[in-house]
């Protein structure tokens, strides 16, 4: 974070990166996994789950630092509620257009700097960004010794940097190799506004950065190699949303703000505890041994070793079925791995002080390894259990062990926001394009009783079902939908995420926006036809955030209605093009009455129009001068 002005020589620098990469492409690469192990601890966390910022574990940093924070940023840090505050269980960091302490912006950066150090474990952050130009969110650590030895020498671990509308983060490694060296690695696109975990896991020999468990960034640090002893000793903690500065730029979209960062959960785990904290909440450790459980019809719980007062365990809950439980909680965590697999994480269903979840698809002599992370009136508590399933069945039911394989599970995310509470609260989980069944539900973190709220875009279908694989009594959203009714609250168990496609029909002569003879190619006219339901005349829309404009395509093959030529001019011709999101081909859609709406080009500033006033079939979409008459308006009615 500080790094982006401090280069020194760049020809330096980017041989010393070089050097590095060479180092760390050719060691052996392990197989890692984005998560702790099952042998390591909660050391410390924040799950922001109360009503103010937790001070004995975060400090303020105020002002503006020596050249912008070493970077020329433009915003001025305060320790003020209006830039950092804690709401909804999440830790909300707010950048604002506002004069203050002589700067345009105003801003928060908060780090553990004297609470909270230290050396290597496993980090993980799960986060929603900002996104806009001249915005400069990131989730980083600097060497504890930075007020002795000063920067780079510190070191510093940059797991998360994102900068301007670029959709995309940055991982990077800051130290002192004879000057600044820094060696880095980026994201390919994705939706950084929805929430992602962003993780972090660095021992003696690698450091490793994740999104959303994939790996992105490897360096080799094992004996020091490419001068890198900084990685070598204690870091602490830094989240904060600068505004400009050498690396984002000066241009600052100011019509963006307010703009925030949001922090569901911070967790540092570690193998071997190696850290001093000096918060008045510390990490409680309570890790069992825990035996298998006994073989039999319903599969017994395994001795839990020295688990807490409070109790918790698991036991069957019949064929393919194990339910974990933990008592006297206000919140839980689950952290279960099925025969060594991946790990999974959820959220548990709470019922007063008792937290419980069921794990499905199991077969007999299927051995779970589960431990929980939770709050209770002692503070956070960690437990690790392993159970071993054991379902015999009796009857024509036969053996468990024919259940097959594990339920498909779709992790695309996207534009479609679920919510587990109404009024868009709790819990969150973006979903992509798609079919969303109950496992990959549940590893978003939400069950057949947790959806209440749903976020949907204009241009996209939901479909909800009462039952697993798109089954039972369903429900259509196509907007957002604050509740989803006392009907389907906490009852949908699988959800369909689709496009949805509408036929465009316009108000003068009631004849439909249509493709000229279904023709596949560029350039092709588009025009107005009599309705007649085939795909020359379905349409699908898509958004641009960046300018809250929109592409239409053709449901034939994808293809855009496009100003040809890049016309300015009244008359101009409307046809379709490849889909290459230009400007020619961004419409601004500005509803009227009667459910009507204009179409402006973003290029033009023309609007789309049938031409002469014509209520015939075959009569042009050309643009012209807006004027709010009826050939002007369009209306978009959904056919799916």
């Amino acid at each position: 974070m500080i790094s982006k002005l401090m280069k020194k020589a760049v020809t330096f620098v980017l041989s010393t990166a070089m050097a590095v990469t060479a180092i760390t492409f050719t060691m052996p690469q392990q197989k890692v996994k984005a998560a702790p192990t099952t042998s390591s601890q909660l050391v410390w966390s924040d799950e922001f789950n109360g009503s103010s910022l937790d001070t004995s574990k975060w400090g303020y940093e105020i002002g503006t630092g020596a050249s912008g924070w070493g970077n020329n940023e433009l915003q001025y840090y305060t320790n003020r509620t209006d830039n950092a505050y804690v709401s909804g269980g999440a830790l909300h960091i707010r950048a604002k257009r506002e004069s203050y302490g002589g700067k345009n912006y105003t801003s928060a950066r908060l780090n553990t700097n004297g609470k909270f150090t230290f050396k290597y474990g496993y980090v993980e952050a799960r986060l929603a960004l900002p996104s806009s130009q001249g915005i400069w969110p990131a989730f980083w650590m600097l060497g504890a010794n930075i007020g002795s030895v000063g920067w780079p020498a510190c070191g510093e671990i940059d797991i998360m940097e994102a900068i301007n509308a670029e959709n995309r983060t940055y991982a990077t490694c800051h130290w002192d190799c004879n000057g600044h060296s820094d060696y880095g690695k980026n994201t390919g696109n994705f939706d950084i506004t929805q929430y992602h975990t962003y993780g972090l896991q660095w021992d003696s020999q690698y450091i490793r950065m994740f999104v959303d468990g994939n790996k992105i960034y490897e360096m080799y640090i094992e004996n020091n190699a490419g001068g890198t002893e900084e990685f070598h000793r204690p870091f602490y903690l830094l989240l904060n949303v600068a505004v400009g500065g050498n690396w984002p730029g000066f241009a600052v979209n100011d019509s963006a703000f307010p703009q925030e960062m949001k922090v569901d959960y911070i967790r540092v785990y570690q193998e071997n505890p190696s850290f001093n904290s000096s918060s008045s909440s510390n990490v409680d450790h309570n890790t069992g041994s825990g035996n298998t459980g006994n073989t039999g019809n319903t599969g017994n719980t395994g001795n839990t070793g020295n688990p807490p007062a409070s109790g918790m365990g698991m036991n069957s809950a019949g064929a393919g079925s194990a339910t974990a439980y933990v008592n006297d909680s206000s919140w839980t965590d689950i952290h279960y791995s099925v025969n060594g697999g991946a790990q999974q994480n959820v959220r548990m269903t709470q019922s007063g002080s008792k937290a419980t979840y069921t794990i499905n698809g199991l077969k007999s002599g299927d051995s779970v390894k589960y431990w929980f992370t939770y709050c209770n009136t002692s503070g956070f508590v960690k437990d690790t259990e392993s159970y071993t399933y054991n379902h015999n069945g009796s009857g024509s039911s036969g053996n468990q062990g024919n259940t097959g394989n594990q339920p498909s599970i779709n992790p695309a995310s996207g534009d479609v926001v679920i919510y587990q509470d109404a009024n868009y609260g709790g819990r969150s989980a973006s979903l992509g394009l798609g079919n969303f069944n109950l496992a990959s539900l549940q590893a978003k973190g939400f069950k057949n009783d947790d959806l209440s709220s749903i976020k949907c875009p204009w241009g996209y279908k939901v479909t909800m079902y009462a039952d697993d694989n798109f089954r039972g009594a369903a429900k259509v959203i196509t907007a957002d939908t604050a509740f989803v009714g006392s009907d389907w609250n906490d009852q949908v168990s699988s959800i369909k995420v689709e496009k949805a496609r509408y036929r465009i029909i316009n108000r003068h002569s009631g004849l439909c926006l249509d493709v000229s003879g279904s023709n596949t190619a560029s350039g092709t006219n588009v025009q107005q036809w009599t309705g007649n339901g085939s795909l020359a005349q379905t349409w699908e829309v898509s958004f641009n955030k960046d300018d809250s404009t929109y592409v239409l395509t053709s449901a034939i093959h994808g293809k855009a209605v496009d100003m040809g030529g890049w016309s300015k001019d009244n008359g101009g011709n409307a046809i379709i093009w490849d889909n290459n999101n230009t400007d020619n081909q961004r419409w601004y859609i500005t509803p009227v009455d009667g459910g009507y709406s204009f179409l402006i080009n973003k290029h033009s500033n023309k609007c789309l129009e049938v031409g002469g006033w014509s209520t015939e079939a075959g009569g042009n979409a050309i643009q012209w001068d807006y004027f709010a008459q009826p050939n002007q308006q369009w209306k978009f009615e959904m056919v799916n």
